[in-house]
C-alpha cells in the first residue's frame, strides 16, 4: 500500500486530533474534536442523559444518520437523546445529531451538572 500524499498526510495528522472538548455553561453544551467535529447544543434539546451500555473499541468522531459517538477513550461514556436534533459539523460538513455518545473524565458529575432524565430503555 502506498503511503498518502505528504500534504494529505498532514491534513489527516492535524484533523484527528485526540484534543477534545465538552463544555457545559447554563445554556449550552459544547463538544468539539480538534478539528474534525463540532456541534453546540441548546441544553433546551436534551432531554434525556445518563450512562452509556455502549461497548467501544474505537477511539474518534464516528456516526450515521444522526447517532454520532465521540470519543477519546472507551471508558467514562455518557449518552444523551436531543430534541430537536442539534446542528453539528465533521470534516466541515454539515450534520444534524439526534443522539450523541460521549467519553468524559467524570461522566458521574457531568450527569448530575446535567440534571435531565434518564433515557428509556
Amino acid at each position: 500500500m502506498r503511503d498518502p500524499h505528504p500534504v494529505m498526510a498532514a491534513v489527516l495528522a492535524l484533523a484527528a486530533s485526540r484534543r477534545a472538548t465538552v463544555e457545559l455553561t447554563d445554556e449550552t453544551l459544547e463538544v468539539r474534536l480538534g478539528l474534525t467535529w463540532h456541534a453546540r447544543v441548546p441544553r433546551a434539546s436534551i432531554h434525556a442523559a445518563g450512562h452509556d451500555p455502549l461497548r467501544t473499541i474505537s477511539i474518534g468522531a464516528h456516526g450515521w444518520r444522526g447517532d454520532w459517538l465521540v470519543n477519546t477513550s472507551r471508558h467514562g461514556l455518557v449518552v444523551l437523546d436531543l430534541e430537536p436534533p442539534a446542528p453539528g459539523r465533521c470534516l466541515g460538513w454539515p450534520l444534524r445529531v439526534h443522539r450523541l455518545h460521549l467519553s468524559l473524565a467524570d461522566p458521574d458529575a457531568f450527569l448530575a451538572a446535567l440534571g435531565v432524565p434518564r433515557p428509556a430503555a
